[in-house]
């Protein structure tokens, strides 16, 4: 009897296969087959492992532990290889955090750039922040003498630079550097060269124009310096600070102080060396009005240059000037110039040239005078002109005359001499009693000059401000050194500290 399928509820058709037979059966329920996909990244037990070659594409979040094996955290990283488009937001997590340990090589990250261009770099930071204070590289170290950035260039060759730094605002910084503790040496920008023709900072204004600086310092401090130069070296050329210029209105070295009290100084220089300079100014321009070391102030008792000299023995200078031409000036004042002490000359001894010097001293009267002189012989009629610069009546006033004679002759008797005629035309007459007499003349004027006529010439002056009540010499009158005009107390005064 054949079955109908509608007569046997529950039942399945089964087919065994055994060789070549067919069996009919009761069904088993049907069990889902699950396809499991290979491992796109394998776990390795050992460390470091092995390396892995391909690509990662992936989307969400990733956790990565730390990188070992030796490598570097990440290495070449650019766009190409980690995708187009906002590289920070939408490809590196932001912060990138990352953290590791290293004694002497690079922590973390190191940038490498081979490109011969001349805008490549090794590692470049950018902000483009909009407002407020922001960073392209910021730079932070919390040990006791470790380095926040260090720049490094171990080219032995070519102009090369540890940090460079470049900016196009007009009130930017190229390299900024801020110490912002109130204690302690805290420097904010602080170079160091171990090189005996290299500088510790140098500081350069390639502008042709316009007023610029090679370094500018500025302080607001009370007893601060706008630039500190110290040069501890014992020998050599050594240079607190040196500052070069090119531009034809520029500035070597400038220091601005801002404060409006207290000691301080716009530019200050410090040597230990015993043939060092505290601050050297070099002038290599061959025309032009340049200088090495200029100073400028606009105070109502202030100095546009100071030299201080605290040694009581010694052949000392407080500022010392040298010019090597022979039409030349080692010291110039455009204006007056005066001294609480003698002035001299001072030269090699003719006798002993090598192991003495000469000094010769100025006449000094109560009012600026000019002298003139010379030796004249009269005609057979006793008569000589004698004959002044052409421009005598024009810078001198109230002649006084002075008249000797030379006679060696044997005749009794003695030759007089007179004024014949007053000075008139630059010139004077001189008449003696006798032909062909010698005569000494000397003419003394008082300077008549256009800057003596506008300016004049006081000899009693009243002392005004600081300076009453003060003495530039206390010890000659009996009082004590503080109440010296410029006096400085021991604290007040620099001390070299060497090597800081």
């Amino acid at each position: 009897m054949a079955l109908r399928p509608s007569s046997l509820p529950s039942l399945a058709l089964v087919a065994l296969g055994f060789g070549s037979g067919l069996f009919l059966g009761r069904s088993a329920p049907v069990v889902a087959q699950v396809q499991v996909p290979p491992a796109y990244l394998k776990l390795q037990t050992a460390t470091p492992g092995t390396p892995q070659a391909g690509h990662t594409n992936m989307t969400g979040t990733a956790i990565a532990g730390q990188f070992v094996g030796g490598g570097s955290g990440l290495t070449g990283l650019n766009a190409s290889n980690i995708g187009t488009g906002t590289l920070a937001s939408a490809r590196l997590p932001n912060p990138l955090a990352l953290s590791g340990a290293a004694a002497s090589a690079t922590g973390i990250l190191m940038g490498t750039n081979t490109s011969v261009n001349n805008d490549s770099a090794g590692l470049r930071g950018v902000s483009n922040g909009g407002g407020g204070v922001t960073y392209g590289v910021w730079g932070q170290s919390n040990s006791p003498t470790g380095t926040g950035i260090i720049g490094w260039a171990s080219s032995f060759t070519g102009n090369t630079n540890g940090v460079y730094g470049l900016t196009y605002s007009s009130s930017g910084r190229a390299v900024y550097g801020y110490a912002n503790s109130s204690t302690g040496f805290a420097v904010g920008l602080y170079g160091d060269s171990a090189s005996n023709a290299g500088c510790g900072v140098f500081g350069r204004s390639t502008a042709g124009t316009g007023t610029t600086y090679g370094i500018r310092g500025e302080s607001g401090s009370t007893d601060g310096q706008g630039v500190y130069g110290l040069a501890y070296a014992s020998s050599g050329p050594a240079y607190g600070v040196m500052g070069q210029s090119g531009s034809t209105s520029g500035r070597g070295v400038y220091g601005l102080v801002s404060a409006s009290s207290g000691t301080t100084a716009g530019v200050w220089g410090e040597v230990a060396s015993s043939d060092g300079a505290g601050v050297y100014g070099s002038a290599t321009a061959a025309a032009g009005t340049c200088a090495g070391v200029r100073g400028y102030t606009t105070s109502l008792n202030g100095a546009g240059m100071v030299g201080e000299n605290f040694s009581n023995v010694g052949n000392t200078y407080g500022v010392y000037g040298y010019a090597a031409s022979a039409t030349g000036y080692a010291l110039w004042a455009q204006g007056r110039t005066g001294a609480s002490g003698t002035k001299s000359f001072r030269i090699d001894h003719p006798a002993d040239p090598e192991n003495k010097f000469l000094l010769h001293y100025s006449t000094e009267m109560p009012e600026p005078q000019n002298g003139y002189n010379g030796v004249v012989k009269t005609d057979a009629h006793g008569k000589a002109w004698v004959q002044l610069p052409d421009y005598f009546e024009s810078i001198n006033k109230d002649f006084r005359y002075q008249l000797t004679v030379i006679d060696e002759s044997e005749a009794s008797g003695f030759v007089q001499v007179r004024v014949a005629r007053k000075i008139q035309g630059n010139r004077f007459l001189i008449e003696t009693n006798a032909p062909g007499i010698e005569v000494s003349w000397e003419v003394k004027a008082i300077r008549n000059d256009r800057w003596v006529r506008r300016y004049g010439a006081p000899v009693e002056v009243d002392k005004t401000g600081r300076e009453r009540g003060k003495y530039l010499h206390p010890e000659l009158y009996g009082q004590p050194e503080e109440r010296g005009l410029n006096f400085r107390s021991l604290t007040e005064r620099p001390a070299i500290t060497g090597k800081p």
